[in-house]
Parts: structure tokens; C-alpha cells; sequence
């Protein structure tokens, strides 16, 4: 009798010490989610084995604003992204002309990539947008599943998100339709541990819809929860030759 009122003892205890998944999910955010961010990076895209390489600058303030810059190869350079809110818009040095982006445009290939543009300007809070639960939980990781909330506007309308419990970093993302249909994987093959937050700084993205194909966006000088000049978000350095 003893042993039993010990044991459900213990087990009333890790039940109580259990993390919800909001829980899991807001300490997810608090790494991926700075007040700010700058970085260089490269965009791997891949196509039946073979590569190509993009170079870009990245800006990001909050969740409202972010900016992109292509510096390389030739054919991009110079081409630039502007978020403010819900708005994007696009710079085409070639053409001298600035296009907007709204809608489900914004669910549309960034740069050819597997990346759509809300999947690379989109800095929003996820557990803002979705509710959690937790589906299963090792020694090692927690497996959560959000689904959007009722007035949420998101692409994404299902993830099933794997968090190594240590320290709250996302290792792999599937991302569902409404239908159900999964429509892309996101793994998360390094991370960098800045300011004491585990940052995802090499992501590859998998298209399952097509074949043979993903991106890895590769992140280096990554600076988070910086002063960032205001300017950077404006039209003026936007259409900035």
C-alpha cells in the first residue's frame, strides 16, 4: 500500500511539473523571435542535384518590419524586399520598379526557392497565432501540434513541431494545409547560441509538393536584439539604386 501511495506520489508530481504546450511553444518563440535581427546569408537552392547560390543581406525589427537585399549572383543584385505589417513589396533594379506583394501572393516561391516570402519575412510570434498541445513526449524532446486559431490569418493552418527539451530549440517542422495536406518540412540543421538564445542559423526547407527539390537559407554574422536605423525600412532605401 505504501509503495502505491509513493508512486502515485511521484506520479501526481511529474504530472503537475508538466509543461503545457503553450508553454513549450512560447519558450520556442523566445528563441526565434528577437526584437531584432541583422544577418548575411546564403540561399541554397536545390533542383534534382543541382545548385544555385544567392547572397543576402537580412534586417528585422519586431514583428512588423523586415528587409532583404540580393547581393549576388549578377542577375539578382540589387533586388530588394520591404515588410511593413501585412504589406510586402519588391524592388526590381533592372526594371527601376517597385511591385506589391499582398494576399496569397505572399504564399508564392521567393527568389525561386522553396521559401515562400511569408515563410522568410514573417517574424510573428507563433504561440500569438496558434494553439498547442503537446502529442508526445520523450527523455529528449517534446512533439507539439498547433493549429491555428479561429481568426488567425497564417498559411499554414497545422504544424507538427519537434523541441529538443534542454533547451527549447526547434529541430523539424511539418507544415499542413487546411486540408491536411502536408505541404512542406523544415529542418533546422544548426543552430547558434547568441545572447544566450539558441538561434536557427542553417534551415532547409522541402517542398512536398515538388520533387527533388529544397532550399537551405545559411545564416552567418547574425546579430539579435540590436538598434536597428529605422531607415533601412523605408522606400527611399528601398528604390535606392
Amino acid at each position: 500500500m505504501k509503495n502505491i501511495i509513493i508512486i502515485s506520489l511521484l506520479t501526481f508530481t511529474a504530472l503537475s511539473f508538466a509543461l503545457t504546450g503553450d508553454e513549450i511553444l512560447k519558450k520556442v518563440d523566445e528563441n526565434i523571435t528577437p526584437s531584432s535581427i541583422e544577418y548575411t546569408g546564403k540561399m541554397v537552392i536545390s533542383r534534382s542535384g543541382k545548385e544555385q547560390v544567392k547572397e543576402m543581406k537580412v534586417f528585422g525589427s519586431g514583428a512588423e518590419k523586415a528587409f532583404v537585399e540580393f547581393l549576388s549572383p549578377p542577375r539578382d543584385k540589387g533586388t530588394k524586399y520591404l515588410r511593413i505589417g501585412d504589406d510586402l513589396w519588391m524592388y526590381l533594379p533592372g526594371a527601376n520598379r517597385t511591385v506589391k506583394i499582398s494576399g496569397h501572393m505572399l504564399r508564392q516561391s521567393m527568389m525561386g526557392s522553396d521559401f515562400s516570402y511569408e515563410d522568410q519575412t514573417s517574424r510573428n510570434k507563433m504561440y500569438e497565432i496558434y494553439d498547442t498541445v503537446v502529442k508526445e513526449e520523450t527523455e529528449e524532446l517534446y512533439v507539439i501540434e498547433l493549429t491555428a486559431k479561429p481568426d488567425a490569418e497564417t498559411t499554414y493552418y497545422r504544424r507538427l513541431m519537434r523541441v529538443n527539451k534542454d533547451d527549447f530549440s526547434m529541430t523539424e517542422q511539418k507544415l499542413y494545409a487546411n486540408s491536411g495536406k502536408l505541404l512542406k518540412v523544415m529542418t533546422v540543421l544548426e543552430n547558434t547560441e547568441i545572447n544566450g538564445k539558441k538561434y536557427p542559423s542553417r534551415i532547409r526547407m522541402e517542398d512536398q509538393i515538388k520533387k527533388d527539390s529544397y532550399t537551405e537559407i545559411i545564416m552567418e554574422d547574425i546579430k539579435l536584439d540590436i538598434e536597428i536605423d529605422e531607415s533601412i525600412f523605408s522606400f527611399s532605401n528601398l528604390e535606392k539604386r
